[in-house]
């Protein structure tokens, strides 16, 4: 005999509208998740995490008709579950600019990005220049991090004006940066070379910089980074070709410092792991905790040569994980 009398009883109908105000109260309540935060903490199924793709300028014809339509339509052909853009939400830059010199505001970018309820994750860059201490460069990371920026980079460093920066990596400017990203827990994307983020063959000053920030973790891309994998690396540009020597400042980073991670975008990544065939397959084997997939995409555009290379490469299945998901969920938190 049921414990409940017939005068109790409800229909389901009714229990399961009780049941759906309750859950709203406590969400309204912050007892529970919103519906955003059960996105990023489920995210849509796919073989690969892109931690490397620009926004582009092609996809808005004006702020008014924005979409991010052309990016989710590749992912979804390429079986990516989420997607990282980088610097789309840059400072003292109040907008990002469109087509034809139409503009959309950050503020109105950053919606934009939490209406894919976590399939597209902002990174965001302030200007080296912008600021002459720590801490006015902490207050503006920490406004963006409550709108939904998880990382800091491409940093590719650029004045106010937008002229290259030739900074090297230890330079007090951008130390600054560092600084703040340590406080609000940013990890810092690089692009290494001999006219952005500047170092010399060797690599000493990034070495420097992980001595000097072991809270940040450090991501490394581009040719100065990757033609370092190299100990026989004559400079910090082009894609070299032929035998890796043993010994590379890369290969030294990623095993000497817990901070030091890298990405395997653009030419210069899928260079460095193609060039050497039985060194490139080993040094994923080996680095496989400290390796993440990228492409270096604009706007949902190009870098198939990335998912022909890394959905055929003979890997273990562990090995393929992390490389293609697991270590940037663990390391964007995401």
């Amino acid at each position: 005999m049921s414990m409940m009398s017939n005068s109790n009883k409800i229909s389901r109908r009714e229990f399961n509208s009780k049941l759906g105000k309750i859950g709203a109260g406590l969400i309204a309540a912050s007892v529970l998740p919103s519906f955003g935060t059960l996105a990023q903490n489920n995210p849509h199924e796919g073989k690969f995490i892109d931690v490397h793709h620009h926004l582009g300028s092609d996809l808005m014809t004006d702020s008014a008709n924005f979409t991010f339509d052309p990016i989710i339509k590749w992912m979804n052909k390429n079986s990516v579950s989420q997607t990282v853009l980088l610097s789309p939400i840059q400072y003292p830059e109040t907008y990002y600019p469109t087509r034809a010199g139409n503009i959309i505001r950050n503020d109105e970018l950053l919606e934009k990005f939490q209406e894919t309820n976590g399939r597209l994750l902002p990174f965001c860059l302030v200007h080296y220049d912008a600021f002459s201490t720590t801490k006015e460069i902490v207050k503006v990371l920490k406004r963006f991090k409550k709108k939904g920026v998880i990382g800091f980079g491409e940093l590719k460093p650029r004045d106010t004006s937008g002229n290259s920066g030739n900074i090297p990596l230890d330079d007090p400017r951008m130390k600054r940066i560092y600084a703040a990203c340590a406080e609000v827990d940013f990890p810092v994307l690089f692009h290494i070379d001999n006219k952005h983020a500047v170092d010399i063959p060797g690599l000493p000053a990034m070495e420097k910089v992980l001595k000097e920030f072991p809270n940040v973790n450090f991501i490394g891309h581009a040719n100065g980074w990757w033609n370092s994998i190299t100990s026989d690396v004559k400079e910090l540009k082009g894609y070299p070709k032929g035998k890796i020597s043993p010994g590379g400042a890369a290969v030294k980073l990623l095993e000497n410092y817990p901070n030091m991670y890298a990405d395997l975008s653009a030419n210069s990544g899928l260079n460095a792991i193609t060039r050497d065939p039985e060194f490139g397959t080993k040094f994923l084997v080996d680095f496989s905790d400290k390796l993440m997939f990228g492409t270096d995409a604009i706007g949902g555009t190009g870098r198939e040569s990335h998912f022909d290379f890394y959905n055929k490469i003979d890997l273990p299945e562990e090995v393929k994980d992390k490389i293609f998901r697991n270590n940037t969920r663990k390391l964007l938190k995401i």
